[in-house]
């Protein structure tokens, strides 16, 4: 999230409608974020189906599962989780009155 963005909104400098503005602006990166993280997840499939079919042992194939699920949650945090918690944060802090405008 911008810092000036986010300073802004610890310091409630923003009325409540550019306050909105700035939530639906942040959702949209956040969804469009959230879609992008489905080829590295089709890429995943890929690697996946390429394992069963060299017939490889099943702990191979778990660990590789493993591995997968925690690279698929941190490129997913790192690209929208960041976002969401840092505008919560702020939001908490500047505005603790809008409970209701936290994504």
């Amino acid at each position: 999230m911008d810092e000036s963005v986010r300073q802004g909104i610890v310091a409630a400098r923003y009325t409540e409608m550019e306050l909105e503005g700035i939530r639906c602006q942040l959702r949209r990166q956040v969804e469009e974020r959230t879609k992008a993280t489905a080829g590295v997840l089709a890429l995943f499939a890929a690697f996946d189906a390429m394992l069963l079919m060299t017939k490889t042992a099943p702990f191979v194939l778990a660990a590789m599962l493993v591995v997968e699920g925690v690279a698929l949650y941190a490129a997913w945090y790192l690209q929208a989780g960041r976002l969401k918690s840092q505008y919560n944060a702020a939001l908490r802090r500047g505005y603790p009155r809008l409970e209701r405008m936290r994504m």
